[in-house]
C-alpha cells in the first residue's frame, strides 16, 4: 500500500529544515507550470491535427495510395499517444491538488525531483518503473 504520508513534512521537520518545505512547494510550482504548458501544446496539437483531417483519396497507383494509408495510420497513432500523455498530465495535475504527486504509486516513497523535471507526469520512481516494465505483460 503507498505511503501517501511521505509527502507531508513534520511540524518537527518544517522547524529544523524550514527551506525543504518552501523548496519544495516552488519545485511543485514549476512542475505544475510545465504540466499546464504541456497541456496547452498537446491539445492545441490535437486540435489542430484533427482540423487537417482530410477525406481518403483515391490513387490510381497501388503504392501511393499505401503510402497515404500508412501516413494516416502514423498520424492516427500521435494522436492516440497525445490523447494518453494529456490523460497522464491531468492525473498528474489532480495529484498535485490531493498532495499526492511526487510520490510513487508502486513504493509510495518519493519521485525525486530530478525525475520529475525530465517527466513531470511520471507515476513511478525510476526502481519501481523498470520492475513493472521486465514482469512479463501476461498478454
Amino acid at each position: 500500500m503507498p505511503n501517501t504520508s511521505s509527502n507531508h513534512i513534520s511540524k518537527v521537520d518544517r522547524q529544523k529544515y524550514p527551506n525543504v518545505h518552501t523548496r519544495k512547494n516552488q519545485n511543485y510550482a514549476d512542475l505544475q507550470s510545465e504540466l499546464n504548458r504541456l497541456r496547452t501544446a498537446l491539445t492545441h496539437e490535437t486540435t489542430m491535427s484533427q482540423l487537417i483531417t482530410t477525406e481518403p483519396e483515391l490513387f490510381p497507383d497501388p503504392v501511393d495510395q499505401a503510402a497515404a494509408e500508412h501516413e494516416s495510420d502514423v498520424a492516427l497513432s500521435v494522436k492516440l499517444l497525445a490523447v494518453k500523455k494529456l490523460r497522464r498530465i491531468e492525473q498528474a495535475l489532480t495529484s498535485l491538488q490531493t498532495h499526492s504527486y511526487g510520490v510513487c504509486s508502486h513504493c509510495g516513497k518519493d519521485i525525486p525531483y530530478a525525475r520529475l523535471k525530465v517527466q513531470p507526469d511520471s507515476f513511478y520512481c525510476v526502481p519501481c518503473l523498470t520492475r513493472i516494465e521486465q514482469e512479463p505483460s501476461g498478454n
